[in-house]
């Protein structure tokens, strides 16, 4: 009689080649308390969701039982070259015209993700899975309410192709990258005090109050990496070159999104392109929008209903290297028989990639 296999519940191998490191951090996902799941989806909040929530921001937003921000947290494959993703040196500034300061200060990253398939860890595939699903939910509610109105609507999930078999992805969009661009044409409030009253011999024109008078902006850090403006971003084609003489954004600072590499190094907007050069893996955590529009009487008459997948943070995981001890005990379940470790951490586990 042979001897019993011993299955090792701290062995992150996979049959499918998958990195233990990979493998783990996939885990380690799905322990998270807002990872997609049946448990998350009950927390939604069942009337008035979405609704208007922060008064700075425009959109509606899905919110939970407890009247704060649903947000969830789900493992995807981001795809740099999908039809979607608008990365740099542009991201969703228009490619075939210049653009109005309008265009600058509502520009985005967009980054294009699909649903994990089979050749990884199961319990990471349902979780991915059920963000989808999770989104195909809340749309779905919100338009029995909705839908009498006519608006054309723009769903979170959004088609990878043009033909009729091609399968829908998330589309996960940035805060605004350059928000400030929105005061260049805008007269600023000067800052006055009583000594500057006193003073008899300033003639005023635009260009003194703005060197002398303009209200001080505070400095913002953005996690090691040098603060960025518009004119030290790339630019191939001459766009920004074309904005900063049209509108004066040269000075306007670039936000960084919480994008990080597998080591957890920020990536700067302008380095997308590369540092992402082909599909990987990720762990992505999002809120949900919505974005109602007044009616464009030439193109869409009554009205446009946007669903929108807001970026919080994405990690790229690493693809390479051993397991390093995410997990405070070792799992009590051994392989499904496919070389994938049953999801058993604590449940407030927390991802190494919001550290």
């Amino acid at each position: 009689m042979s001897a019993p296999e011993v299955i090792d519940d701290t062995d992150f191998s996979s049959e499918s080649t998958l990195a233990p490191a990979l493998v783990e951090a996939l885990l380690a996902c799905v322990a998270e308390p807002d990872a997609a799941s049946t448990e998350l989806l009950l927390t939604l909040a069942t009337t008035n969701n979405p609704r208007f929530w922060d008064s700075n921001n425009r959109s509606e937003q899905w919110c939970d039982k407890n009247g704060r921000p649903f947000t969830m947290r789900f493992p995807a494959i981001l795809e740099p070259e999908g039809r979607h993703s608008r990365l740099d040196p542009y991201f969703s500034l228009p490619a075939l015209k210049q653009p109005v300061i309008r265009d600058i200060w509502t520009a985005k990253a967009q980054f294009q993700l699909k649903v994990l398939d089979d050749t990884y860890p199961t319990e990471a595939v349902n979780c991915s899975i059920k963000a989808q699903n999770t989104l195909m939910y809340a749309a779905s509610e919100c338009e029995k309410g909705r839908k009498a109105d006519g608006r054309e609507v723009v769903q979170f999930m959004r088609s990878s192709g043009t033909g009729f078999g091609a399968e829908c992805q998330f589309i996960i969009h940035s805060d605004h990258l350059f928000p400030d661009a929105s005061e260049a044409n805008q007269d600023a409030v000067p800052e006055f005090s009583i000594e500057d009253f006193e003073n008899t011999d300033v003639r005023f024109t635009a260009d003194v109050i703005k060197e002398r008078f303009s209200p001080k902006k505070k400095k913002t850090t953005n996690g090691g990496i040098t603060d960025w403006t518009v004119k030290d971003l790339p630019d191939p084609r001459g766009l920004y070159r074309s904005a900063m003489e049209l509108f004066g954004i040269e000075d306007v600072a670039v936000t960084v999104p919480d994008v990080r590499d597998a080591a957890g190094v920020l990536i700067h907007p302008s380095e997308y392109s590369q540092k992402i050069t082909t599909a990987v893996p990720v762990v992505v955590h999002v809120n949900l929008r919505l974005w109602s529009f007044a009616p464009d009487s030439v193109r869409r008459p009554k009205g446009t209903r946007v669903y929108q997948t807001g970026l919080i943070s994405m990690r790229l995981l690493p693809t390479s290297g051993a397991a390093k001890g995410l997990f405070a005990k070792p799992a009590a379940k051994g392989s499904d028989g496919k070389g994938k470790r049953k999801a058993d951490g604590p449940a407030g586990q927390v991802y190494v990639g919001d550290r």
